[in-house]
């Protein structure tokens, strides 16, 4: 007989969570503090070759402080599974639009069927998952109930009992435990199948291929590089034994590195380092780009094949800065750690949902479908994660959808985070957004701005073009911009570069003033 509590055990405990601010915290970031598994669990399917190049990257001399050793624990099985999932993961071709028997009027209505895989799902969950079988137990929902008809889920539920969310059929000797700060509130651990996490690499490498990018196995270059800049990070290289390749083609090797000056030994290491090898990919977030933009015009000579951007919102700005300064494609995704990538673009217009197990919705307040190109509260389904499978999460980010006849659904105006409005001084209230087509209008790369309580606004801006004669011009027309917004003056802080931000995304838009941000 089963209770109200049954539940898998807490999951166990893998790669130690993210950085976290506070000084008392960092001892876990001590080098190598954490080790449970040799290399040979860690990679099973690492050969002699592979083993041999992760080690000249792990030891060259001009390496950072490694804080982590990191594997994909992958089996052979899961590197075919995985390989199978890519090809489901194809975009349609142009004959297979035109043979879609999907009608205009299916795809934009707001009650637009969901895949068969979702109501497979529904059923599923109401079977193994804790939560979804306590609710069959009251009556209140069962394995027939249509998604539209379950209360979404949010952030703060998986916080409160994540185990809730844990299918009691999924072993869990494979368990990886991940972290999300999100944009507020204390960070949430979640149970990751390593499956999920590989699946990123592979997802990268078709999403390039689709952009025109040959991305092959270099012995002399690392893949992939995720890079990151911030106080305390970890750092670790691994070998991404689930990359794409032909027989023959050398396992590639990937390391996170942390730009910060205290995360290398000696002065020079850090270019030293990456200009030896050179990443084929670089998968980094906004600031961090912005970093690296600033180390090449200082002489570091990369040589990417591809950018990838995430975690945060990528400014058109940064963008140009990028491509002025590497001839390559840059990626932008979209996605929570809780969901994984739910949707991406290569350039600044509205986002495609990726053709995997992700089903989008824009739910209104009172958590109703939003109808096609309305903005909502962008909401997601998906059972990419064995570990963690979702109805209805609430991402907290607004946007419109729109969905088009060939099935493709597009993410119009996302803006990440809640929405924060600012109160001009005749009492009404504008958008966070209005803010945005200013800043980016007039070249902020990346901003903090805040109403405090008695109305007074602050804007700290790092121009695209740096803090030159040009970019101090570019921060003081944005801020008169925003001052003729709201009607009120602006106190503008220009930085000098990423750094300034402490090594954390900004958080774009705060207000002590509008209920709704609080």
């Amino acid at each position: 007989m089963t209770t109200d509590d049954e539940t898998h055990g807490g999951p166990a405990a893998a790669p130690p969570p993210d950085p976290v601010r506070a000084e008392a915290v960092l001892g876990e970031y001590a080098p190598l503090s954490a080790l449970a598994l040799d290399d040979a669990e860690r990679w099973p399917t690492l050969d002699a070759a592979g083993a041999a190049r992760l080690a000249a990257v792990s030891d060259d001399p001009a390496a950072p402080t490694w804080v982590h050793r990191a594997g994909d624990r992958l089996l052979p099985a899961d590197v075919a599974a995985l390989h199978e999932a890519a090809r489901r993961w194809r975009r349609p071709t142009a004959s297979e639009v035109t043979a879609s028997e999907v009608t205009a009027s299916e795809a934009t209505a707001p009650d637009a069927a969901p895949p068969a895989w979702v109501s497979a799902l529904v059923a599923r969950a109401h079977e193994q998952v804790p939560r979804y079988r306590r609710l069959a137990r009251a009556g209140r929902s069962g394995p027939t109930t249509p998604l539209r008809d379950l209360a979404p889920v949010d952030r703060e539920d998986l916080r409160r009992r994540i185990a809730d969310f844990v299918p009691l059929d999924v072993p869990l000797d494979r368990v990886l435990e991940g972290t999300s700060s999100g944009s507020t509130g204390a960070a949430l651990r979640i149970p990751l199948h390593p499956l999920f996490v590989a699946g990123d690499v592979v997802l990268i490498h078709r999403l390039l291929a689709e952009a025109g990018v040959d991305w092959r196995p270099a012995v002399d270059r690392l893949g992939l590089a995720n890079v990151v800049d911030q106080r305390a990070a970890f750092t670790y290289p691994s070998a991404m034994t689930a990359f794409p390749r032909e027989d023959g083609e050398p396992v590639p090797v990937m390391a996170r590195v942390n730009l910060d000056d205290g995360a290398w030994r000696r002065p020079g290491d850090r270019e030293r380092f990456l200009a030896a090898w050179d990443p084929q990919v670089l998968s980094s977030s906004p600031l961090p780009l912005l970093r690296l933009v600033e180390l090449a015009r200082a002489g570091l000579d990369l040589h990417p094949v591809a950018l990838v951007s995430g975690a945060a919102h990528l400014t058109p700005a940064v963008r140009r800065l990028v491509a002025d300064t590497w001839d390559a494609p840059l990626i932008d995704l979209y996605g929570l750690r809780e969901t994984g990538a739910v949707a991406t673009r290569r350039d600044d217009g509205p986002f495609v949902v990726l053709p995997r197990h992700v089903w989008v919705e824009a739910l209104d307040p009172g958590g109703a479908p939003c109808a096609d190109g309305v903005p909502g509260e962008l909401t997601v389904t998906t059972d990419e994660n064995p570990y963690l499978p979702l109805l209805r999460y609430r991402t907290g980010d607004q946007g419109a959808l729109r969905r088009r006849p060939d099935g493709t659904v597009e993410i119009h105006g996302l803006e990440g985070r809640a929405p924060v409005r600012y109160r001009h001084r005749d009492g009404t209230w504008r958008p966070s957004v209005d803010a945005t087509q200013v800043l980016q209008g007039h070249g902020v790369a990346a901003w903090e701005l805040h109403q405090a309580a008695d109305g007074a606004v602050r804007l700290r801006a790092l121009p695209a073009a740096g803090r030159t004669a040009a970019g101090e011009a570019a921060a003081r027309a944005a801020a008169t911009a925003v001052g003729r917004l709201l009607d009120r003056d602006v106190r503008l802080d220009v930085v000098d570069g990423p750094v300034a931000f402490g090594g954390r995304k900004p958080r774009r838009f705060t207000s002590d003033l509008d209920p709704v941000a609080s």
